[in-house]
């Protein structure tokens, strides 16, 4: 039988189909799954599991962005927020069409309230205000803004009748400072590809990187060009190149076998192209093994 009370929540993360085992372990029943677009999904649940949902993907680099009731769970929360529904509804009738899309206020709540100011901020610049019309398009930039707050694992901005309300919740678990706040390269090679979930992109695919650089920052710039610091979600793929040495007492294919495979082991990535090179020395044989091979970097990511 299809449950009445139903909410919508879409989920955020580099691979989310993995978010769904993670539900399915937990013994979440699906009612609806859409992807709705690159990285994204939306789901909907019975409306006493929301919050089951919310502890299951804290501290993860799977992010709850959008939360809304539907059906009959929508109706409730409107009759149980507005007690005063049959007068509203006539003076809502006697209103323009347009002072319903004004709005007169902002309250910031959640775990997270004491970014409210930043929130009013962020909203302003996104010409969300006092006395001015509602842009549902404008509200969800400004919720991705609010996610890359500090700390911050979900956000929302909903509308009802005149005031706009912001909810922000951060993570139990894991404190910012005990995260890392960036991405940097393990070696020196060429970057082939970068994605970062958080933060703020500091090379492209193409680009040569030494080892230690700076790939993704864990912070942003906001409209107004103020910086906002927070940590990185991000990964990266490099290709490198490097020579590793083997000695051997005997030239032969174990021999060769071992050179190959102690220079798999100490490249510390996937290997793809390799050249061996035995020359006599001291006796015996001094293997070098020319590497190309991939190197994955990740940080704050499972």
């Amino acid at each position: 039988m299809k449950a009445l009370f139903l909410k919508e929540i879409e989920i955020r993360a580099s691979m989310p189909l993995r978010a769904l085992d993670k539900l399915a372990a937990a013994g979440i029943c699906l009612y609806s799954v859409e992807k709705c677009g690159a990285g994204r999904l939306k789901i909907r649940v019975k409306s006493k599991e929301s919050k089951k949902i919310f502890a299951i993907f804290r501290g993860s680099c799977y992010t709850v962005v959008r939360e809304e009731s539907v059906g009959l769970c929508r109706i409730a929360e409107k009759i149980r927020r507005r007690p005063g529904a049959v007068a509203g509804a006539v003076l809502f009738a006697l209103l323009p069409v347009a002072a319903n899309s004004l709005v007169f206020r902002i309250e910031v709540e959640g775990s997270a309230a004491r970014y409210a100011e930043q929130a009013v901020e962020m909203l302003a610049e996104r010409e969300i205000g006092p006395f001015r019309l509602y842009d549902a398009d404008a509200a969800e930039l400004a919720r991705d803004a609010l996610l890359q707050l500090p700390g911050v694992v979900f956000a929302s901005v909903e509308k009802s009748g005149g005031v706009v309300t912001v909810t922000l919740e951060q993570s139990d678990e894991t404190s910012v400072p005990e995260r890392e706040s960036s991405l940097c390269s393990p070696c020196a090679g060429v970057l082939e590809e970068l994605t970062v979930l958080r933060g703020t992109p500091l090379a492209a695919a193409g680009d040569h990187v030494a080892a230690g650089q700076e790939l993704a920052g864990g912070w942003f710039l906001t409209e107004s060009g103020d910086v906002v610091n927070t940590f990185a979600v991000a990964r990266a793929s490099i290709l490198c190149e490097g020579e590793f040495t083997y000695e051997s007492a005997e030239q032969s294919e174990g021999a060769l076998s071992r050179a190959v495979a102690a220079a798999h082991l100490a490249c510390g990535g996937e290997p793809l192209e390799e050249q061996v090179a035995a020359v006599p020395q001291g006796g015996g044989y001094l293997y070098t093994v020319y590497l190309r091979y991939r190197v994955r970097a990740a940080v704050n990511l499972e």
